[in-house]
């Protein structure tokens, strides 16, 4: 499930949206966003508040929060893991592999082509790709 953000939206809320729907039960749910497709002009914005809705919705240390869950098994966190590697990543990244803990993850920049955009993530990886309007954005999602 693609989520498109105009660069003229109101991104604090469009971020509570997203950053919910993704992160809850660390992205383990069938209706999670799968990736955001965004105007290159509001993109260091919207990652900005992304951290801040995530530290407001899990606080400082994401581990040690009660409502922040784990990986369902370590084939699935190994799965997550592979798909996380050469990609930029502009927040989180930290796992803890003995308690299937992965941190909520944002990647900037991400290819279209990579194995992160082919397959379905399932997980708290969220990435986000650049587009000039909402044409190119719909045409990316056909």
């Amino acid at each position: 499930s693609p989520c498109y953000i105009d660069k003229n939206c109101d991104i604090d809320i469009a971020s509570r949206r997203i950053t919910r729907g993704k992160f809850a039960n660390c992205g383990q749910t069938c209706i999670a966003p799968d990736y955001i497709l965004c105007d290159k002009s509001i993109q260091d914005k919207l990652v900005e508040k992304i951290k801040e809705t995530l530290k407001e919705f899990y606080g400082e240390d994401v581990k040690q929060s009660p409502d922040y869950e784990r990986i369902i098994n370590k084939r699935h966190f190994k799965r997550l893991l592979a798909l996380m590697e050469g990609q930029r990543i502009v927040h989180g990244g930290t796992y803890d592999e003995e308690t299937c803990y992965i941190e909520p993850t944002v990647i900037a920049e991400v290819n279209p082509e990579s194995k992160i955009m082919q397959e379905e993530i399932f997980g708290p990886l969220l990435p986000i790709l650049s587009v000039k309007n909402i044409d190119e954005a719909i045409n990316f999602i056909k």
